[in-house]
C-alpha cells in the first residue's frame, strides 16, 4: 500500500511526516504484540510448571500410600502366619480393615492438601503477573488462604480421630 505524495511549491513531498508516524505506529504495534505474546507464553509456561509440580505431589502421595499399604499388609501376613487360633486371625483381619480405612482417609487428606497447595500456588503466581491489578488477584488469594486456615483445625481433628487407635487408643479425656 503506497501513499501518493503531493508536491509542494518547493518541490518536496508533503507527506514525509505522515510516513514517519505510520512507521512509528506500526513499530509500536509490533512491539506491543510481541510483548503480549511474550507475557502469554510466560503465563503458559508458569501454569505448566504448576501442573507438573501438582502431578509430582500427587505421585509422591500415591507412592507413600503404596509403601505404607505394602508394609501394613506384609506385617499382617507375618502376624497371620504366627496366629494360633481363629479368633487371633479374626483380630488381625479386623485390625487390617481398620488400618486400611485410616490409610484411605489419610490418603484422601494428603491429596486434598496437595491440591490446595497447588491451587494456592497458582493463585500466588497469578498475583505476580505483570499488569495484574492488586485488588482483582488479592481477593481470591486471601479467600484461599482464609479457607486453608479455617480448614486446618478440622483436618487435624479428623486425622487425630483416625490415628488415635494407632497410637495406643484415644488420647483425649472424656468430657
Amino acid at each position: 500500500m503506497a501513499s501518493k505524495a503531493t508536491r509542494g511549491p518547493d518541490g518536496n513531498g508533503t507527506n514525509g511526516n505522515a510516513d514517519d508516524v505510520t512507521a512509528s505506529a506500526t513499530a509500536n504495534a509490533v512491539n506491543v504484540a510481541s510483548e503480549m505474546a511474550r507475557q502469554h507464553m510466560t503465563v503458559a509456561a508458569d501454569l505448566m510448571a504448576v501442573m507438573f509440580r501438582a502431578n509430582e505431589a500427587l505421585q509422591m502421595t500415591q507412592m507413600q500410600m503404596s509403601q505404607r499399604a505394602a508394609l501394613l499388609h506384609r506385617q499382617a501376613a507375618d502376624n497371620m502366619r504366627r496366629a494360633s487360633s481363629p479368633m487371633e486371625l479374626m483380630s488381625i483381619q479386623s485390625s487390617l480393615v481398620v488400618y486400611e480405612c485410616q490409610e484411605a482417609m489419610r490418603y484422601w487428606q494428603e491429596l486434598m492438601m496437595a491440591a490446595a497447595r497447588v491451587g494456592n500456588e497458582s493463585l500466588q503466581r497469578s498475583q505476580l503477573e505483570p499488569g495484574a491489578t492488586g485488588a482483582a488477584t488479592q481477593g481470591p488469594t486471601n479467600m484461599a488462604g482464609a479457607a486453608m486456615n479455617a480448614a486446618a483445625p478440622m483436618m487435624q481433628a479428623w486425622q487425630q480421630m483416625f490415628t488415635g487407635a494407632m497410637n495406643g487408643g484415644a488420647t483425649q479425656q472424656p468430657h
